[in-house]
């Protein structure tokens, strides 16, 4: 890349972390795609934002405590319920499968009566962290860390009490928008997409401003190639939320894609997740990074796990690829901030997608 070009990149990026936790609805993420807007608009053509009504989960504050009134580290799942306060014991529910990619224990608090009046999930092996909940529950659904499966199984075992509240709601006038831009002419494309929207609790440096900023640089280093094929830039809102977005624009798709290749994360491992299908897309793709100078370890999953914006794609029969650096240590967490090691890897993803682009067959050097 050019000289500027980490400049050019790390001012997307850090604006994008300024402007605060953007859950999808928030006026925080709506300037961002404002600032997003005016970005695309000096690299591509024809750029739009495409918005759509949808009804938007919120969440004011949320409290899981001991008998003792001790707090316990917790999350609230997103599309969890609302409750001004409850009490009751502890016991086992059975499991709780996220995204398709997950099966969790799943406890839930029993009043004195019986009636079960909010839930708990304990990630595996990890601390809490907001995710989807799925249920489409009524009730508090909580979630917490490994660790503090120990509080509940105790409170099981002596019939401790666990109090808390859920502050939510839904915003039922509330907006997703999708912003998009094309580079270069044809009736065959390909998607070149990053998710700009947050979970509640984290201003998102890695997930997922780093892949935002990744995919806009990548789209203003292409003018230094010829194109093949048509490159549609997309970055979705709401795909935390499900992939609100991405469902949306996948729906209405009714051209001819080559294939979608998403960034979702750019973190500080060295660890480079390829999550590809079906199996001839992979062996293309398998193809150019097993022979990249690039370094990095490769680990390749396919058919390719749903929880991010190519799997509405995939399941249309689209081949996908999504890239990640993976960084669970921090992921949905407030620790996800700006850290500049993360610009190398940053770097990388530019420089491995322009080399996916090419030997594809995309794009090509420009020689004039």
């Amino acid at each position: 890349m050019q000289k500027h070009d980490r400049s050019n990149m790390q001012e997307v990026w850090e604006k994008l972390v300024g402007f605060g936790i953007k859950p999808m609805g928030s006026d925080n993420l709506q300037r961002a795609g404002e600032y997003l807007y005016q970005v695309m608009a000096e690299i591509c053509d024809q750029v739009e934002i495409h918005q759509y009504q949808v009804p938007c989960w919120e969440v004011k504050d949320w409290r899981l405590e001991d008998q003792n009134g001790k707090e316990i580290k917790s999350y609230l799942f997103l599309e969890s319920g609302s409750s001004e306060k409850f009490e009751g014991y502890v016991e086992f529910a059975g499991y709780h499968r996220v995204w398709d990619m997950y099966v969790w224990r799943r406890y839930k608090i029993v009043d004195a009566e019986g009636t079960i009046c909010a839930y708990i999930t304990v990630r595996e092996n990890e601390g809490a962290i907001p995710q989807m909940l799925f249920a489409k529950s009524d009730l508090p659904h909580f979630m917490v860390g490994s660790k503090e499966e120990a509080i509940l199984k105790e409170a099981e075992k002596s019939r401790a009490l666990l109090r808390g509240f859920a502050e939510t709601k839904i915003n039922k006038s509330g907006y997703c928008r999708n912003l998009s831009g094309e580079i270069g002419e044809g009736r065959e494309k390909v998607i070149l997409c990053a998710h700009y929207d947050t979970v509640y609790s984290t201003v998102g440096a890695y997930d997922n401003a780093a892949g935002t900023a990744v995919v806009l640089e990548t789209a203003r280093q292409l003018t230094q190639y010829g194109l093949n094929k048509k490159i549609e830039i997309l970055l979705t809102d709401g795909e935390e939320f499900n992939l609100k977005g991405a469902r949306f624009r996948a729906a209405e798709e009714q051209g001819d894609i080559s294939f979608v290749l998403n960034i979702d994360g750019v973190g500080r491992e060295d660890m480079l997740e390829v999550w590809c299908g079906p199996e001839t897309f992979e062996r293309k793709v398998r193809a150019v990074l097993d022979k990249s100078k690039e370094k990095f370890i490769p680990r390749y999953i396919c058919p390719p796990p749903p929880g991010s914006d190519h799997a509405p794609f995939y399941e249309k029969g689209i081949p996908v690829c999504m890239l990640t650096f993976n960084d669970q240590g921090i992921l949905h967490t407030p620790e996800d901030i700006i850290e500049k090691s993360k610009l190398r890897n940053m770097e990388k993803m530019v420089r491995l997608n322009l080399e996916l682009l090419e030997r594809i067959g995309v794009i090509q050097r420009d020689t004039d």
